[in-house]
């Protein structure tokens, strides 16, 4: 399917690696309501679709997300709620659900999802990369809580994400200050799992894009979910979870496939059955 402001592609062994970029450089590919939109349409395509192993999001040149961006209008053709009355907050409200809900539909996406992050992450951006699974970012990268600096907070999940990525101290400062944080001070403090230089950011990001579509679907599918779902649990209740979970892993065509492999000494070639 083609896109006004996203652009796909697939790539790996298998052609299991769905790179998706953010294709509005001219705006350091902040987020229009077409983006919103047409995003949302990929996340929920991409988890309906057994070949797809992993995501990787980018920008477009020289920017990763400069965050939100409502200058354009609404999407013609698609209906939103009355939200320009600034006392509408039920229109507001159903207003926001366009944006959110396209943050809900990455965060439901079974398949491990990586941030590609080339340049400035500010915002609604951030937020983004908060809500992958992994990162790999170029020096050249910035990244900024922007909300606070327009009297708002990190309304699309930031404040629920950030904390758990970055850890509460530093989320705070960013979260009240406004403050960028410099590519290497993410890194120290674990926003990425790997800093390279600009040069090197796309052959990085394909490494950790290809060690993932090489393993098995289901067990990583099931221990993504296991990770996010048992967060507020007691350890015995997420381990009563797990129980039932393996049960998916455990007669797959995938585990024999692994225990065949160990015996053999040979790489595994797991299909996701």
């Amino acid at each position: 399917m083609t896109y006004e402001t996203v652009l796909t592609e697939r790539r790996g062994e298998t052609g299991g690696i769905l790179w998706v970029t953010l294709n509005r450089p001219e705006k350091l590919n902040a987020l229009s309501m077409t983006l919103f939109d047409e995003l949302r349409q990929v996340f929920q395509e991409a988890r309906r679709d057994r070949s797809v192993r992993c995501m990787v999001i980018t920008g477009a040149g020289r920017g990763f997300c400069a965050g939100a961006d409502f200058t354009g209008g609404r999407p013609e053709g698609l209906l939103y709620a009355n939200a320009e009355s600034p006392t509408d907050l039920e229109g507001a409200r159903l207003f926001f659900r366009n944006e959110s809900e396209t943050y809900i539909a990455l965060k439901r996406l079974d398949v491990p999802v990586i941030a590609s992050v080339n340049g400035v992450c500010v915002g609604a951006g951030l937020d983004m990369v908060a809500h992958c699974d992994m990162a790999v970012a170029s020096t050249a990268a910035r990244f900024q809580v922007a909300y606070v600096k327009r009297g708002l907070f990190a309304d699309l999940g930031g404040f629920y994400s950030l904390p758990r990525v970055i850890g509460w101290r530093k989320a705070m400062e960013m979260m009240t200050t406004g403050r960028f944080m410099s590519a290497e001070e993410a890194h120290t403090a674990g926003l990425t799992n790997y800093l390279v230089p600009p040069e090197e950011l796309e052959a990085k990001t394909m490494e950790l894009a290809l060690a993932v579509e090489a393993g098995p679907p289901l067990g990583q599918k099931l221990g993504k979910m296991l990770a996010y779902r048992t967060q507020g649990m007691d350890f015995e209740s997420a381990l009563e979870f797990s129980a039932i979970a393996l049960g998916t892993t455990a007669t797959s065509e995938d585990r024999a496939e692994g225990q065949r492999s160990f015996a053999e000494k040979r790489e595994s070639k797991f299909t996701g059955r």
